[in-house]
């Protein structure tokens, strides 16, 4: 192999491992709240038979060993009429069974 050749080689060599750096870096890796947070929007839309229109996660707290909460935001609209929704998850870490969930109505 030439001079050439190698240094051909080692540049796309470079350019191929300098992609996947680059690429494996801009991967967004999914919030460890997001399973918590689809059951939040699934079941308050069937409990209000209302759409989801926008949601927040609030915050995680851990309450004991056994339990944490995950709470979102979630805003509704309701015959033209938008209002939210405090949900509040409740889970066993260390089995990841879901335990309770707790609905608040608040302003949106």
């Amino acid at each position: 192999m030439s001079t050439i050749q190698k240094l051909v080689t080692l540049f796309i060599l470079s350019m191929i491992t300098s992609i996947t750096i680059i690429s494996s870096d801009t991967i967004p890796t999914e919030p460890s709240y997001a399973k918590w947070g689809s059951i939040a929007v699934k079941e308050t839309h069937k409990k209000y038979n209302a759409p989801v229109t926008d949601y927040l996660h609030l915050g995680s707290e851990k309450i004991s060993d056994t339990i944490t909460e995950e709470k979102f935001k979630l805003i509704l609209t309701k015959d033209s009429k938008e209002f939210a929704v405090i949900v509040s998850v409740s889970f066993n870490p260390n089995n990841n069974q879901l335990l309770t969930i707790r609905y608040d109505e608040t302003n949106p």
